[in-house]
């Protein structure tokens, strides 16, 4: 096993891209989150980045910016070895991550190989869904429009991805802030479905060659199930279809039986499940 540490998001692009790239829905968290940092849409520093080759070729490909999880893609059906001298390096660097995410079937065995080093515990913290769309079913009948945000909109915006985050994310990585939301913002992220006022919010993130996700999907409570979640996410999902993107990509929370059952309504379909494991808080932290 051979592994190697880039730099910049270009650099670990240029080696583990086209390999990832091959399965770009089911890879799509990695790639679109080094996309973003390559090509200057996110931050582009604190970023580690990593690959793990045996004689095969890739074996493992890890990203992970400083406060959010360390995400792992793989096409292997095993990569508890692979996942040793990621580890190795993690620790050197006093890197270790609070949680890891990761394809069911594959980041058990690395994060065995974590506990069984370190002695550490681990235990799951959420279990996710990746699905993919390529052409929408019928769209839902739903009174409003989607409309994208402007600067106008930034302080419900700014109080909507909070609360979101505090929904669905938990403790689990940095809090967005008001300048993050002013930025997705001004790139033409943040769409509103408004009857007339707006109701439900949802974003476009992390485009890549082929695709592009659909994310920070939120109705506060007492505009919930009125259809207007299903209709925003709709619409959104066929205005970057008709973009020329082939395909959109969302992910899921497995305890969320609402949010699951709105996106196959509209034709998302099943792609990946995924664990995120939490860490044990005792290892060594940045």
């Amino acid at each position: 096993m051979r592994l190697t540490t880039y730099a910049t998001a270009a650099e670990f692009l240029a080696a583990a891209g086209p390999t990832l790239a091959e399965h770009e829905a089911e890879h799509h968290l990695v790639l679109g989150v080094a996309e973003a940092a390559a090509t200057g849409r996110a931050p582009n520093d604190d970023l580690f980045l990593a690959s793990v080759y045996d004689a095969r070729g890739l074996a493992l490909a890890a990203l992970m910016t400083y406060g959010y999880p360390l995400l792992l893609a793989s096409d292997r059906a095993d990569v508890t070895s692979a996942s040793a001298p990621l580890w190795d390096a993690l620790a050197a660097e006093q890197r270790l991550p609070r949680y890891v995410i990761g394809t069911v079937g594959q980041v058990e065995g690395a994060v065995e190989q974590f506990t069984r080093a370190s002695r550490d515990v681990a235990k799951v913290a959420m279990r996710q869904r990746s699905y993919k769309l390529t052409s929408l079913d019928a769209l839902p009948s739903s009174s409003g429009s989607l409309r994208v945000a402007t600067s106008d909109d930034l302080d419900l915006v700014a109080e909507w991805i909070s609360q979101f985050e505090a929904e669905a994310l938990a403790n689990i990585g940095t809090r967005s802030t008001k300048a993050s939301a002013a930025r997705r913002i001004a790139a033409g992220e943040i769409y509103l479905w408004s009857d007339p006022d707006p109701r439900t919010m949802a974003a476009s993130a992390r485009p890549t060659k082929r695709a592009i996700a659909v994310n920070g999907v939120y109705t506060p409570r007492e505009w919930r199930h009125r259809g207007y979640a299903t209709a925003c996410v709709a619409a959104l999902s066929e205005l970057l279809l008709r973009r020329g993107f082939e395909l959109c990509v969302l992910y899921t929370d497995l305890s969320n039986p609402t949010s699951n059952s709105i996106y196959t309504r509209i034709g998302y379909r099943p792609l990946r499940d995924f664990l995120m494991f939490e860490l044990s808080a005792e290892a060594p932290r940045r």
